[in-house]
C-alpha cells in the first residue's frame, strides 16, 4: 500500500501501551468523585480556585462557582454541562508540541493524526475548551506529541461531583478537569503537585547513546537557574518515582549539562532526538555501564531532574540501545554453532542486559517433560554460551533468561527460544539443535543443484504465490500434501496419486508449467519463515463445516462462517514473523523437528527443475509479539527494548502494524544480515521481497547486498550471490518518513541502489484512485473519461472536463512506468512540456524516482488490496459487460509486462481471480482465498467479504455481489485472459528491447508518440529501436530479430488509428500474439500503403519490423 501497510496479524502482542487510533477509547483508570473525603484521599484542593492554585494569588475569575464538591453540589441547581475545560499541568513546564486526543462525547473529537492545538496557553499551563453534546456522559483526553503520551483520562460529565461553573456571558454550564504530567487518569480539582510523582517509571525518555553522552529533551535551566540532573541505578529494578524525585536507587551520578554542539555526535546517530539536551556522563559511570558483568546496563536506569530550589521536575527510565551497540556488540557466531576455539560445539545468546542466563535441555521431547538445566557462562560483548556434547544433535531447547524488563519495570525471569533458531518443535515452542549440512535436512542431489541461470536483473518477471493457495483447494493434489511445501514437487503429487491437470501434473503445476514456457521465471512465495497466526498442527486447526456453496453470492453467512474458525485455522498470510531463520511448520507434513527443513529445500530443488526462480517474501520490519509474557515475544524477552524501534518516550513504535523493529541497531542490524545470507546459502533462495522495505534503514540493505555478494558457487554449494535479486515496498511513512531514524529504504533513497521498488503511479495511473481514495474512482484503463462510472464522479472525482485532464495525466503515468520509472527519462508531458520525470509530480512527490531499470518493479494487483478484477468490477461502469472487464484486466497484465524494468503479477490475477471484493484477505481463510486453476470459476460472488476488514462497504458490494451472474466471466473469458497475458511474456521475452539494463539505453532506444496535450486520449504508443549494430555498447542493445518493436495499448473503449512511427516500415503484428487466436486481437492491423495501425478496443498490439 502507498503509505500504510497492514499485516496479516490475528492479534497483537504488545509490551508497551498500544496507540491509540480513531474510534478506539482507551481503557484509562476512571474515576467518579465522592466529594471532599475523596479529594482529600487523592491529594486534591477542594477549596481553591484553579487560578489561586496555580498562581498563589486571588485572582478575578470569569466562571460563578455552582459546585466545589458533590456536598456543595447536592444543594446547588443541577445543570447539564455544556462546556468541558480540560487544564494540561506538568511540573517541568514543557509545554511545547503538546496537543489532545478527544474521544467520546464531545463535538471536538480527533483523529490521532490531528491533535486539538490548546485554547489557551500560559508558561504554567495548557487549557482546552471542548463543547459537549447534549447529553453527554463521558469525554476521554490523551496529551500527545505525535506519537509521544502523557498524561490521559476519562472524565464523567455530570452536574454533581465535579468542578462546576456558569459562563456568565452565555449561561453554560461548565465542567472542568486536569490532567497532570504523564498520570493515566483525570484530577476532578487542581491537585496537589506535591503529591504527584514527578516523572513516571514507564517511560524511557533518557538516551543514553555512548558512554560519555546522554541526551534528554529537558531544559537545560530556568531562565538563568541551572538545573541539576541524575542517573540513578538499581540492579533489582526497586526504584520509584514521589514528588520529591527518584527513590531507591542503588548508586546515583550527577549529569553535566554541555552546549548543544555537544549533542551532535549522538544526534548524528539518532535524528529524531535532535534539539535534546546533551547531559555529560561522567566516566565512572560510563565505565560502570560496561563492567565485565554486565554492568549497570543490567539493571533499572531513571534519570531524574530538579530545580535550582531542589524541587523534583521529571524522571524518567533510559533507552540504552546507543550505548550497547558502542561498548557490546558482539561479532562471533551465534545459535548452535562449531566451537571455534575448543572444537565440538557451542550454543551462544547475545543478552548484555541479562543478570542471568540458563540453558533448559528438552532432550528429543518437542513438547512436555521436563528439562536439565544448564547454567551458561557470561562471555564477552555481552555474550552467554555454553559447551555442548555431539549428542545433543536434534534435540530441544530453550533459555531462561533473567533480566531487567522496562515494560514492566521490574525484572523478570522469562523463557524463550533462541533468536538464531534453526530448527524447531511445532508451533516455535523450542529450538531444535540442527545440523543444515547432515543427509537427513536435504533431498538427494540438493548440494549439486543449480538454480536457473539469470543474466541480469531486468531479464526477471515475478509471480507473487501463497504457498497454501497453491494447492489447497486443488482436487488434483493429494489430500495430504494439500497447502504443503510438497505440492509443488510433480514427483510427490504423482507418488500420492495426484495429476490429473496435464501432463500427469496438478492443475496447479500445469499452470507454472504453462507460465515458466511463456517466460514468466521468478515464483514469490508469501512468507515461509515461521510466524505465528496459524496452528502448526493440523489436529489444532479448526476448519468451517458447512457447505459455502449453499448460500446466495451477496449473503454475509460464508463470512461469518469464515471468521468463526478464523483465529486457529490453517489459512493466513503470514506477516507475523516469530523466528527468522526457520521454514514454517504448517506447510510441512509434520511441524516437529527437521521435516520443515527437508522439505522446504526440495520445494525449492523441484522448483529448480521446473525452471523457476524462487523468491522469499521476509518481514524484518516488525515482530508479532514483544514484552515479557507472550510465548511469540524473542527478541524483545532476551534483551528487552533494544531490537525494537521506540518512540522518544520509550514505547515500541507500531506503524507497520506492530513491534517495530529497528536495523539502525547494530546487533538487529546483525541479526537480518545474517539471515538473509543463511536462505540464500542454505536454502539457495534466488530473491527477497522485503516487506515495508521503507522501514529498513540503507545501510542495512547496504550490507545486505555485500553479503549476498560475497557467495559464490565453489564456497556456497553452487549459490551465486551476484544474481539474488532484492525489491521491497520503499512506502515511506510512519516515524522513518523523511529520514527520521536516517537514510530509509524509501522510493525517493534508492536511486543507484540496485533495489527495486513497487511503482505505485503505474498501479494508480492505470486502476486509478488509489487505496485510500473511493474504489470507484477510475483510471487509464478503467474508463476514466472515455466509459465513465456515475458513481466516481458522485465520489468526487469530477465532471467530464475534469476527468479528460485527469486522464492524460495518468497516461503520462503510465508512460513513465513503461520507460521504466527513471528519474532521467524525459517525458513530454499533457501540459506541452518536456522534463525528466523526476520533475514531475505525482502524489506529490516526484513522478519517477528510479536511477537503474531494474528498481522499477512494475505492478497493479497483489496480495495486498483487492484483486485486480475486483478492482476492476468496482471501478468501471456497471453497464460493462464481463467481456469488456476481461480486455481491462488483459490490459493491466500487458502494462506491466511491457514495462522497462522488472513485471511483478499477482497470482491468478491471468485468471481473473477475484476474492468477493475483499480489500485484506490476510485472516479470510481458504473460501476467499482459494484459486482454482481449472479456469472453471474466479471465486467472484462467493458472500460478501469479511466484515471485519470490509464491513463498512458492504452497502456498495452487496448490489455488485447480487450481480455475479451477469459480471462473473465466463470459462472461456478466463482462458483468454491467461491467453493473451502468456502471450505478451513471449512478446517480452522475444525482443532484448523490452529488458534493457542501462538507463541511457532507456533513453536512447525508448521513445513515445501521441504525447502532449493534442494527443488521442487513451492511447499510448511507445516504440523500442534495436541499435544498428551488434558489439558497440555506444549504439545501445542489439536485438537481433527486431530492428524495431512499436506497442500500442489502446485503453479506449472503441477502435483506434495510429500513425506509424517516422521511420518505421513493414511492421506487422508479433507472431506470438498473432498465434493467439483470439478474434479481437486479430483485428489488429499494419495498413503499410496508409502507414497507419488500426487497433481494436481495448487492446495492447506490439508490431515488429523484422530485421532484414
Amino acid at each position: 500500500m502507498l503509505a500504510q501497510k497492514h499485516c496479516g496479524i490475528k492479534q497483537q502482542h504488545r509490551g508497551s501501551l498500544r496507540k491509540l487510533v480513531p474510534g478506539r477509547n482507551p481503557a484509562r483508570n476512571n474515576f467518579t468523585f465522592g466529594g471532599a473525603q475523596s479529594a482529600r484521599r487523592l491529594g486534591l484542593e477542594d477549596s481553591a480556585s484553579f487560578s489561586q492554585w496555580v498562581s498563589g494569588q486571588s485572582s478575578t475569575a470569569i466562571f460563578r462557582p455552582v459546585a466545589c464538591a458533590s456536598a456543595a453540589a447536592d444543594s446547588a441547581p443541577s445543570v447539564d454541562p455544556g462546556v468541558l475545560i480540560i487544564h494540561y499541568v506538568r511540573k517541568d513546564h514543557n509545554y511545547k508540541g503538546w496537543g489532545l486526543h478527544v474521544w467520546g462525547d464531545s463535538t471536538r473529537c480527533t483523529q490521532w493524526q490531528q491533535p486539538l492545538k490548546p485554547t489557551r496557553v500560559t508558561d504554567r499551563e495548557l487549557v482546552w475548551e471542548l463543547p459537549l453534546r447534549a447529553g453527554a456522559r463521558r469525554v476521554g483526553a490523551l496529551v500527545h506529541k505525535g506519537e509521544q503520551k502523557a498524561a490521559s483520562g476519562e472524565v464523567v460529565i455530570s452536574a454533581h461531583g465535579s468542578t462546576m461553573s456558569v459562563d456568565q456571558a452565555t449561561g453554560t454550564a461548565v465542567q472542568e478537569a486536569w490532567l497532570v504530567g504523564s498520570e493515566q487518569s483525570a484530577f476532578p480539582f487542581p491537585p496537589d503537585m506535591s503529591r504527584i510523582p514527578a516523572g513516571s517509571i514507564n517511560k524511557q525518555a533518557a538516551h543514553w547513546v555512548s558512554p560519555g553522552l546522554l541526551l534528554w529533551r529537558q531544559a537545560a535551566a530556568d531562565g538563568e537557574a541551572p538545573r541539576r540532573f541524575r542517573l540513578h541505578y538499581s540492579r533489582a529494578g526497586h526504584m520509584h518515582i514521589t514528588g520529591a524525585g527518584v527513590q531507591g536507587a542503588d548508586a546515583s551520578w550527577d549529569l553535566d549539562p554541555q552546549p548543544p554542539a555537544a549533542a551532535s555526535p549522538g544526534v548524528k546517530r539518532f535524528p529524531h532526538l535532535y534539539g535534546c539536551t546533551a547531559l555529560a556522563v561522567p566516566p565512572e559511570a560510563g565505565a560502570a555501564a560496561g563492567a565485565a558483568e554486565g554492568g549497570i546496563v543490567a539493571g533499572q536506569l531513571l534519570v531524574s531532574v530538579h530545580d535550582a530550589a531542589g524541587d523534583a521536575l521529571d524522571a524518567t527510565g533510559v533507552q540504552i540501545q546507543g550505548l550497547l551497540d558502542e561498548l557490546l556488540t558482539y561479532d562471533g557466531p551465534l545459535g548452535d554453532h562449531p566451537d571455534p576455539s575448543g572444537g565440538g560445539h557451542r550454543i551462544t545468546l547475545w543478552a548484555p542486559t541479562a543478570q542471568k542466563v540458563e540453558l533448559l535441555h528438552w532432550g528429543a521431547a518437542p513438547r512436555g517433560g521436563q528439562p536439565q538445566v544448564y547454567p551458561m557462562a557470561r562471555g564477552a560483548a555481552g555474550s552467554w554460551s555454553l559447551a555442548r556434547p555431539a549428542g545433543w544433535l536434534w534435540s530441544y531447547y530453550t533459555y531462561r533468561v533473567t533480566v531487567y524488563c522496562p515494560w514492566t519495570a521490574r525484572v523478570e525471569t522469562v523463557e524463550s527460544t533462541d533468536p538464531y533458531s534453526r530448527g524447531l518443535a511445532a508451533d516455535g515452542a523450542r529450538t531444535q539443535i540442527v545440523d543444515l549440512e547432515h543427509p537427513d535436512t536435504m533431498p538427494g542431489g540438493w548440494h549439486a543443484h543449480a538454480p536457473p541461470a539469470l543474466a541480469q536483473w531486468t531479464d526477471i518477471s515475478v509471480y507473487e504465490l501463497h504457498v497454501r493457495d497453491f494447492s489447497m483447494t486443488d482436487a488434483a493434489v493429494p489430500p495430504p500434501l494439500r497447502g504443503k511445501y510438497l505440492a509443488f514437487v510433480p514427483e510427490r503429487v504423482a507418488a500420492g496419486g495426484g495429476g490429473g491437470g496435464g501432463g500427469g501434473l496438478s492443475a496447479g503445476l500445469a499452470h507454472l508449467a504453462a507460465l515458466r514456457a511463456a517466460g514468466l521465471n521468478h515464483l514469490h512465495l508469501l512468507p515461509t519463515y515461521d510466524f505465528a497466526t496459524v496452528p502448526e498442527r493440523a489436529e489444532d486447526q479448526r476448519v468451517v463445516q458447512e457447505d459455502l456453496t449453499r448460500h446466495p453470492p451477496d449473503s454475509p453467512q460464508q463470512q461469518a462462517a469464515v471468521l468463526a474458525v478464523a483465529d486457529n485455522d490453517g489459512f493466513n498470510w503470514g506477516y507475523d514473523p516469530v523466528h527468522y531463520g526457520v521454514p514454517e511448520g504448517s506447510y510441512a507434513t509434520d511441524p516437529d523437528g527437521i521435516a520443515r527443513i527437508r522439505e522446504f529445500r526440495e520445494m525449492v530443488q523441484s522448483l529448480h527443475g521446473q525452471g523457476w526462480r524462487v523468491v522469499q517474501d521476509v518481514v524484518y520490519n516488525h515482530t508479532f509479539a514483544s514484552g515479557p509474557h507472550s510465548r511469540y515475544s524473542v527478541l524483545d524477552k532476551v534483551v528487552p527494548g533494544y531490537y525494537h524501534r521506540r518512540h522518544e518516550d520509550g514505547g515500541i513504535c507500531d506503524s507497520t502494524c506492530c513491534n517495530n523493529t529497528a536495523t539502525e541497531h547494530a546487533m538487529c542490524e546483525r541479526l537480518v544480515v545474517d539471515d538473509i545470507t543463511h536462505w540464500a546459502r542454505n536454502y539457495k533462495v534466488d530473491g527477497f521481497r522485503f516487506d515495508i522495505m521503507g522501514h529498513l534503514m540503507m545501510t542495512t540493505m547496504a550490507k545486505i547486498r555485500t553479503g549476498l555478494d560475497a557467495l559464490t558457487p565453489d564456497k556456497d554449494h553452487g549459490v551465486i550471490g551476484r544474481s539474488v535479486y532484492v525489491y521491497g515496498e520503499a512506502w515511506d511513512f510512519g516515524e522513518v518518513a523523511g529520514n527520521q531514524r536516517g537514510r530509509n529504504a524509501a522510493q525517493m533513497n534508492l536511486a543507484g541502489s540496485g533495489l527495486g521498488a513497487f511503482n505505485d503511479r503505474l498501479r494508480d495511473g492505470a486502476m486509478g484512485g488509489g487505496p485510500f481514495a473511493p474504489p470507484q474512482f477510475q483510471g487509464l484503463v478503467t474508463g476514466l473519461a472515455l466509459a465513465p462510472n456515475p458513481a466516481a464522479a458522485q465520489a468526487g472525482q469530477g465532471g467530464p472536463d475534469a476527468a479528460r485532464a485527469e486522464l492524460l495525466v495518468l497516461s503520462d503515468w503510465a508512460r513513465s512506468a513503461l520507460a521504466g520509472n527513471l528519474r532521467a527519462y524525459p517525458l513530454h508531458l499533457c501540459d506541452g512540456s518536456t522534463r525528466p520525470g523526476e520533475q514531475v509530480l505525482a502524489h506529490g512527490l516526484p513522478l519517477a524516482y528510479g536511477g537503474l531499470p531494474c528498481e522499477h518493479v512494475a505492478f497493479i494487483g497483489c496480495h495486498d488490496n483487492k484483486t485486480q478484477f475486483d478492482q476492476i468490477l468496482e471501478k468501471a461502469s456497471v453497464n460493462e459487460s464481463s467481456e469488456e472487464r476481461m480486455r481491462m484486466a488483459a490490459m493491466c497484465l500487458a502494462l506491466i509486462t511491457l514495462s522497462q524494468g522488472v513485471p511483478f503479477i499477482h497470482a491468478g490475477d491471468d485468471l481473473l481471480r477475484s476474492k468477493s471484493l475483499d480489500r485484506d484477505s490476510y485472516n479470510s481463510g481458504d473460501w476467499f482465498n482459494r484459486i482454482d486453476w481449472t479456469g472453471a470459476t474466479n471465486g467472484f460472488g462467493s458472500g460478501l467479504p469479511v466484515s471485519t476488514k470490509n464491513g463498512g462497504s458492504w452497502s456498495y458490494m452487496g448490489p455488485l455481489l447480487r450481480e455475479a451472474g451477469r459480471l462473473t466471466p465466463s470459462a472461456e473469458q478466463m482462458r483468454t485472459a491467461t491467453a493473451l497475458f502468456q502471450a505478451m511474456l513471449r512478446v517480452r521475452y522475444s525482443s532484448p528491447l523490452f529488458r534493457l539494463a542501462a538507463t541511457a539505453d532507456v533513453i536512447r532506444q525508448l521513445a513515445f508518440h501521441n504525447t502532449g496535450p493534442d494527443q488521442n486520449p487513451g492511447v499510448i504508443v511507445m516504440e523500442l529501436t534495436s541499435a544498428p549494430a551488434p558489439g558497440d555498447p555506444s549504439h545501445g542493445v542489439y536485438d537481433p530479430k527486431h530492428e524495431r518493436l512499436v506497442t500500442v495499448f489502446n485503453c479506449a473503449p472503441y477502435a483506434n488509428d495510429v500513425p506509424y512511427p517516422p521511420n518505421a516500415a513493414r511492421l506487422q503484428l508479433h507472431a506470438d500474439l498473432a498465434a493467439v487466436g483470439d478474434s479481437r486481437l486479430a483485428g489488429a492491423t499494419a495498413d503499410e500503403g496508409s502507414r497507419t495501425l488500426r487497433v481494436p478496443s481495448r487492446t495492447a498490439a506490439v508490431f515488429v519490423q523484422a530485421r532484414q
